[in-house]
């Protein structure tokens, strides 16, 4: 029999042969991972042509599931020795797949790299005459994979001479776990379109492995003059990646002399591969050096109960707003952004036992729409809308509209001269999307709405009076364009300004 045990993965997520196929390095071990399939009936397919030892295989697929796979392997195929790979809530088809003759299992959530190989090497030593062959080195992307995750202290720089020759290295970083509208596992597209791309490129080397099965992690080598060509690559692979998954999103670190500095920037990736939610319509983010994050300041929790326990609720409801703005502008982590805006949110609606059937409308509205946004500007919109919705049912009936008040007093005052919500938000210090959505609120129109309406009731007392010219009074009201003004003014009243000259 072969030196080497031949092993077959058998799962319907790509991401997760992946992850076991790049788990430990299975030849150093003396194994050989020779095939893959996504269900089955595809395994069935590939079984005299791959000729596995051991098969590692999912229970819940589609086509063709483990159980049946299972059953037809023992009958065809007695020697292969099959391992299964279930889920928590699949305990009842792992007693099956035993009975139907499966050696062992493991269960997904649990399983890492000594769990693994304790259980292929028992599945091992029951297959007749075979004797495993430990190899004394490691392949190159597995050397790599281990340096960098802390399994090797130290990296010999000589042992990838013949594969990296440039004098430049970058570290890139492709997430892959992602899923359509539908649900459907987009990892394996958006891993064989990268590797095809790659594979097409001619201005440098790379090794690449994947991390916890979810991650793609690629280390490139090239010559300086190479440096705008590999750009220009990793852009146009992204954009193409973007077509398949509007969201995708890699990281490129800086550049690089020596593999050795690679490792802090491994190490600082998991963090930046938050950074999609603070960008978007961006797909490769490229940086000279590891960014600097600001400090986010710690939440003043014992402030913020102390409002909510006295009533206080515009103080608690600002504390809360004024928090989650400074979170965000410091980039914290997209999870611990919106579960802090969640806790604090149901905080603030647990303080009262008023109107809790529309509190309680309010909070599964807005965890829905906080976990949803898919980026920043999306969640901050989401913030302004809340705020304004909280202040509306907390603070209602206790005349609180001190804010509406000045508002509509300087519009009265100032309706003649140019004005936007842009500027009346930057003289009130509001941000523009949450004074829309707080006049809106309050007044039931919008802005523009309501300003054309002050406008315009202040040119029929003019018009009125008989003393200008329509033209006049347009520029007396704050309307620059005459016939902008004669479509408002009809718009509003259904008649022409010139019947109120008659």
């Amino acid at each position: 029999m072969t030196e080497n045990c031949r092993i077959m993965i058998i799962d319907d997520e790509f991401i997760m042969r992946q992850g076991i196929r790049y788990m430990m390095n299975w030849e150093q071990e003396g194994y050989e991972v020779v095939g893959e399939a996504s269900n089955g009936k595809e395994a069935l397919d590939r079984l005299e042509e791959l000729k596995p030892d051991i098969i590692l295989c999912d229970i819940a697929m589609p086509v063709m599931d483990g159980l049946d796979f299972i059953k037809i392997v023992r009958k065809k195929y007695p020697d292969i020795q099959i391992l299964v790979l279930s889920s928590y809530d699949r305990f009842d088809y792992v007693r099956q797949a035993l009975l139907n003759g499966a050696a062992d299992y493991v269960l997904k959530p649990t399983l890492n790299p000594e769990m693994l190989l304790n259980m292929v090497s028992k599945a091992a030593q029951k297959i007749p005459g075979l004797q495993l062959k430990k190899k004394e080195f490691s392949s190159l992307d597995t050397r790599l994979e281990q340096y960098f995750t802390g399994n090797d202290e130290k990296i010999k720089q000589w042992e990838f001479q013949e594969v990296f020759t440039g004098s430049c290295f970058r570290l890139f970083v492709l997430p892959l776990r992602r899923r359509d509208k539908r649900g459907t596992d987009l990892s394996p597209v958006l891993y064989e379109k990268a590797e095809e791309m790659l594979k097409e490129q001619g201005w440098g080397t790379y090794l690449k492995f994947v991390l916890n099965q979810e991650t793609l992690c690629i280390v490139f080598n090239y010559s300086v003059k190479d440096e705008k060509r590999m750009l220009e690559c990793m852009e146009t692979m992204m954009e193409q990646l973007s077509v398949l998954y509007e969201q995708c999103f890699g990281i490129l670190g800086p550049k690089r002399t020596d593999l050795e500095s690679l490792k802090e920037d491994f190490e600082k990736s998991g963090i930046l591969e938050e950074e999609s939610f603070y960008h978007e319509g961006i797909h490769l983010y490229i940086q000279q050096e590891w960014d600097k994050r600001e400090t986010c300041g710690k939440f003043d929790f014992r402030r913020f109960v102390e409002y909510l326990g006295e009533h206080k609720y515009e103080d608690a409801i600002k504390l809360f707003h004024k928090y989650l703005l400074s979170a965000g502008s410091c980039r914290v982590p997209e999870f611990k952004l919106k579960n802090q805006a969640k806790n604090l949110l149901y905080n603030i609606l647990s303080s009262t036992e008023e109107q809790t059937a529309e509190l309680e409308e309010l909070r599964k509205e807005y965890f829905e729409k906080i976990e949803k946004s898919v980026y920043y500007e999306e969640f901050r919109e989401v913030l302004e809308e809340l705020t304004v919705r909280l202040k509306d049912i907390l603070l209602r009936g206790e005349g609180q509209d001190v804010y509406l008040k000045e508002i509509l007093e300087y519009i009265q005052i100032h309706y003649k001269e140019e004005m936007d919500l842009q500027s009346l938000a930057e003289t009130f210090g509001f941000n523009y999307s949450y004074l829309s959505a707080y006049f809106n609120s309050h007044m039931g129109e919008g802005f523009s709405e309501y300003l054309n309406r002050i406008r315009i009731e202040k040119a029929c007392s003019y018009l009125g009076r008989k003393e200008y010219s329509i033209a006049q009074v347009s520029a007396m009201v704050g309307y620059s364009d005459h016939s902008y003004f004669c479509r408002v003014f009809k718009k509003s009243y259904r008649q022409n300004a010139k019947c109120l000259q008659t």
